[in-house]
């Protein structure tokens, strides 16, 4: 199962609140810049298509750009990489800088551009910023029906045509409904940067309020946009929404359980054996769903110890994307709310993300570090059994006071937990029901309690299942056999 079809299919509850967040900021007159790993962005069946689509349905009305092509496939246009200008290189973009309402960032038409290096016109030569911004305000007075009078117009008198029926200063109401713009589909995606910040800036020079003013939604990636740009932005006009920590333990189970074949057998054995199973594909992939819901297909077993080669196997159909982990330091407790410059090539490449208040890696990359997945077992299987093995630890106190061979009182003297001279005094029945698993075991080889041969073995198991855990040491298969054995007897 794929990632897309796994978002695609799935309304995961993480996924639901994420789009409730940025339909929030929407639906309250905020433009909105969305943006995603540029792996999410990849082919014709992306998660990106859909998510946005997920998207769309929530909304009444939009203005949509590309607009879809009906009867066929949007067209693939080659892309344009924004790059940072540099310093005092003499070349302009054709964009003049936005005074008063932007912080100083440029985004302005130019009608006389500064002439650059003549370059031969071919049929594949992509436009500069400025034209493919003039390009993107046409269409978009296109779909807003705006009717050219015949008259010849410069770049920047079209450009005040279509920003100023948004806003309503043609004689008309100003446009409410969401300008969306998918940048990942257009040849100069950084052009779409230009005209969220326009778009923003003629609203607040026309003083009308954000509510009843024009909005955008610009989704992105960050390879799509000038460097530092999402930083740069005044978040009271725009707010910007990074696809980062969006799934977290609840969304992973249900993918896992989703794709886990279904248990036909009613013994209590075999439903712990697999909240355990599921509990550790969960942990193991942690926010990479599509992983998750693969290896949860391919481990049939359940069994610790292949759970490595199943990974493989799966990883093998679906390799691990490239990118540069430098800096992403595994397990960072409480990540920021979106990855810092040092994470942007790993996030991009979708092998980074904050999941449950931790920094995590692609499962991919905890087969290449000793003791990675073993931890990750170790810390499924301690979620899933320590609560049922206390529990079967104060069941079984109540054998420790029925064999006792000394009186209960100096029983709990000896082998239960020390109190401190402020503690309330309790009998010695309640002090044994706190009594350890090894204390019990010991109690037992001193010969201060007679077990049966069942109750040793029952002791016992329990004991070295608690101390292995106990020391971060996942139980192998057969321990984890005998363990459920005992705690469903």
């Amino acid at each position: 199962m794929t990632a897309s079809a796994v978002l695609g299919t799935v309304s995961l509850p993480g996924v639901r609140i994420w789009l409730g967040r940025l339909l929030t900021d929407l639906n309250s007159g905020r433009s909105c810049l969305w943006l995603l790993p540029r792996k999410m962005l990849e082919g014709p069946d992306s998660p990106a298509e859909h998510l946005f689509g997920e998207l769309l349905n929530e909304l009444y009305d939009f203005v949509l750009l590309p607009s879809d092509d009906l009867g066929g496939p949007s067209p693939v246009r080659p892309r344009v990489p924004a790059q940072a200008t540099a310093p005092h290189s003499g070349l302009w973009s054709g964009l003049a800088p936005v005074l008063d309402y932007d912080d100083g960032l440029a985004d302005l038409f130019s009608a006389a551009p500064v002439s650059g290096p003549a370059e031969p016109e071919t049929a594949t030569s992509l436009p500069t910023e400025a034209g493919a911004l003039a390009d993107l305000l046409e269409r978009l007075a296109k779909e807003l029906g705006l009717q050219a009078d015949g008259t010849e117009e410069t770049d920047d008198d079209m450009a005040g045509d279509v920003l100023a029926c948004l806003t309503g200063g043609r004689n008309g109401p100003a446009e409410t409904r969401p300008v969306i713009v998918r940048a990942w589909r257009e040849a100069v995606p950084s052009a779409v940067g230009h005209l969220l910040r326009r778009l923003v800036a003629t609203g607040k020079e026309a003083g009308i309020p954000p509510a009843r003013g024009p909005r955008a939604l610009m989704v992105a990636s960050t390879e799509d946009l000038p460097p530092g740009l999402p930083g740069q932005l005044a978040r009271e006009d725009i707010a910007v929404h990074w696809w980062w920590g969006a799934t977290g333990r609840l969304d992973a189970a249900t993918v896992v359980a989703l794709a886990r074949p279904p248990l036909k057998s009613a013994l209590d054995r075999h439903h712990l054996y697999e909240s355990v199973t599921q509990a550790t594909i969960t942990e193991v992939c942690g926010p990479f769903l599509d992983v998750a819901a693969a290896l949860a297909t391919r481990w049939q077993d359940g069994r610790p110890e292949t759970l490595p080669d199943a990974l493989r196997d799966v990883l093998a159909d679906s390799p691990v994307p490239d990118g540069d982990l430098l800096g992403a330091a595994e397990g960072t407790r409480k990540p920021a709310r979106h990855p810092d410059e040092s994470l942007l090539p790993a996030w991009n490449a979708a092998i980074v993300d904050s999941w449950e208040g931790r920094l995590r890696h692609h499962p991919g990359h905890d087969l290449q570090r000793e003791h990675a997945v073993a931890s990750r077992i170790w810390l499924a299987q301690n979620q899933v059994l320590l609560p049922l093995l206390d529990d079967a630890r104060e069941r079984f106190a109540a054998t420790v006071r029925s064999r006792a061979r000394i009186s209960l009182q100096r029983l709990a003297e000896e082998y239960c937990p020390r109190r401190g001279p402020d503690a309330i005094t309790e009998s010695p029945g309640a002090l044994i029901e706190t009594m350890e698993l090894g204390a019990m075991w010991g109690a037992h080889r001193d010969g201060a309690i007679a077990l049966t041969f069942r109750e040793r073995r029952h002791l016992r198991t329990l004991r070295e299942a608690r101390n292995l855990l106990a020391h971060r040491t996942p139980l192998d298969g057969d321990q984890l056999h005998r363990l459920i054995m005992e705690l469903c007897r």
